[in-house]
């Protein structure tokens, strides 16, 4: 896998959330429940998962117990603050409408499977990306490089100097459409920082 990093002006990190709604691939400890890979291994502080994070899915169902919900090597963890409308509070978890969705709810009486090394995918949305996309950005995450490609096409038609510094496998390089066209047939572990900026904190973790 290619290791790529870059280093963007503060005003255009945000274009690059739009990875987090794709879906980015994480390591893990799989095995255990929903709040312990959360809040253990992702960094969630217990407030912000219980009151910020309204509304979460486990491979696509719906989840009302982050206690009980078990990850497994594999599977698509989506994250998401509060959304508008009926179809919000349906999906909210541990909400008063949770009965309506009963049927494609996670099942909570699975049986917790042995801890082991794993691969889980993430994807976060709305505030919950722009609250915890910069640390986890600058932490690492596996994307495919077209989605890189994508990202970075449209920084350059907005500005030339978007990205400030790139570099492939620990080598600096130009950040220009020939590099990342080079990426798009190309997993990558990407990491992504505020240029000249120290390493970020958040009140959403621990």
């Amino acid at each position: 896998m290619i290791e790529v990093a870059l280093e963007v002006e503060a005003l255009h990190l945000p274009r690059f959330f739009s990875l987090l709604e794709k879906g980015v691939v994480l390591p893990a400890v799989t095995g255990c429940t929903l709040r312990e890979f959360l809040c253990g291994q992702l960094g969630l502080s217990r407030t912000y998962l219980d009151d910020r994070v309204q509304t979460l899915f486990l491979d696509a169902r719906p989840v009302d117990d982050v206690d009980a919900a078990t990850i497994r090597d594999g599977c698509t963890i989506a994250l998401s603050a509060a959304m508008p409308g009926l179809l919000g509070a349906t999906m909210r978890k541990g909400g008063r409408y949770a009965a309506f969705r009963k049927d494609i709810s996670q099942r909570t009486d699975e049986k917790q499977a042995d801890a082991a090394s794993g691969r889980v995918t993430v994807k976060m949305f709305n505030m919950v990306a722009r609250e915890l996309g910069e640390r986890l950005l600058e932490r690492g995450v596996e994307i495919h490089g077209r989605d890189l490609q994508w990202v970075a096409d449209r920084l350059h038609a907005v500005s030339s100097s978007a990205i400030v510094k790139a570099r492939i496998d620990g080598r600096e390089t130009a950040a220009d459409a020939n590099f990342f066209s080079s990426l798009a047939s190309h997993r990558l572990q990407l990491f992504v920082k505020v240029a000249g900026q120290a390493a970020s904190g958040s009140d959403a973790t621990s």
